[in-house]
């Protein structure tokens, strides 16, 4: 039976090689990341690698896992205020745009894998224990801001939550080329914060009772 200690070592070996993983991929891409890279990123032998997750494919998968945890990890520790349905799901909007920026490895990962048509992600047995959070808070959200009549009826869920990803999620991944072609500086803070506040007006209009 293996000693505590060995289990400690091997899990922190394990996230080690993980967390060098997710920072080589984002960097060098799938094809470009390296298990000799990686391992050295992680200060640890090759052979490690292949013990704790098999092949590059493997850990690959895992490293998009790990991201998706995280995510939602961040998204539980989430305190909304139900009573002010606007004031909710401006904070849910602001709580994915300051999360896309500081961890933009997110984006890059997501970017590798839609490049690979989602061939990792296919092989997962099932998605359901990756489902965002913020679908169920979105909803309860909606629920009370129609029922307050701030809210308009028949609001998609899904395209709401679609909304809120695509306008972080797009301004990011495009923002070098973006801010080539618009003649602004769109990595500034200020910049950011803009549009931030852009993006909340956006949801914010389009799930109101007045919005055609």
């Amino acid at each position: 039976m293996p000693k505590s200690s060995d289990i400690n070592q091997s899990n922190t070996t394990r996230d080690a090689i993980l967390d060098a993983a997710e920072h080589v991929f984002a960097e060098k891409g799938y094809a470009g990341a390296t298990v000799k890279y990686i391992a050295r990123r992680a200060g640890c032998y090759e052979s490690l690698i292949y013990y704790h997750f098999g092949n590059k494919e493997k850990l690959f998968t895992q490293v998009l896992k790990n991201a998706y945890q995280k995510l939602i990890q961040a998204e539980l520790q989430l305190d909304l205020d139900f009573d002010s349905p606007e004031r909710a799901l401006s904070q849910i909007v602001l709580f994915m745009w300051d999360y896309y920026q500081e961890n933009p490895e997110l984006i890059i990962l997501l970017n590798t894998e839609n490049l690979l048509k989602g061939k990792h992600l296919k092989q997962l047995n099932s998605m359901q224990e990756f489902l965002s959070p913020t679908l169920e808070l979105l909803e309860r959200i909606v629920q009370k801001g129609c029922e307050k009549g701030l809210f308009r009826e028949g609001i998609d869920i899904r395209e709401l939550y679609l909304t809120i990803m695509g306008l972080g999620y797009f301004y990011l991944s495009n923002q070098y080329t973006l801010s080539i072609y618009l003649g602004r500086e769109l990595l500034n803070k200020e910049e950011r914060d803009k549009w931030g506040r852009c993006v909340v007006d956006t949801v914010l209009s389009s799930v109101r009772a007045n919005h055609p």
